[in-house]
């Protein structure tokens, strides 16, 4: 099951890898990338942000391999082709196995949907290993 983010999320720009290495050898390179990850985002996007990937992080304990969790930041080209293709215009959107929306960060309608489409999966695999 896979379940794509279409959100803002935090961006950080890069040279080519010649120039990283330079600005890397300098010491350049890793107070940039701080200071991208510190004002990528503004707070209310941020705390969002870390509310969602909290979430992935505990689904992915409990579904394990059976749950892939894309993120796709709206700002990308693949993310503009998507909220187009989905007919999107509030983030967060979920979509879940590239048909089903839920719309906002909605914690228990997302594990819900989990538990139905996963859960029972779940069950009938340990079922099936078990002999039952």
């Amino acid at each position: 099951m896979q379940v794509e983010v279409l959100t803002y999320a935090p961006t950080e720009f890069y040279h080519c890898q010649h120039c990283e290495i330079v600005w890397q050898e300098v010491g350049f390179g890793q107070r940039v990338r701080a200071e991208q990850r510190k004002v990528g985002l503004p707070f209310d996007l941020q705390a969002e942000y870390q509310a969602i990937s909290d979430w992935a992080a505990l689904a992915h304990q409990q579904y394990g391999q059976r749950l892939q969790v894309k993120l796709v930041d709206v700002a990308s080209i693949e993310g503009v082709i998507k909220v187009i293709r989905h007919r999107v215009r509030r983030f967060p959107t979920f979509i879940v196995d590239g048909s089903e929306r839920i719309i906002g960060f909605d914690k228990e309608r997302l594990d819900a949907v989990l538990g139905e489409r996963l859960g029972l999966a779940g069950e009938k695999e340990a079922a099936h290993h078990t002999g039952s």
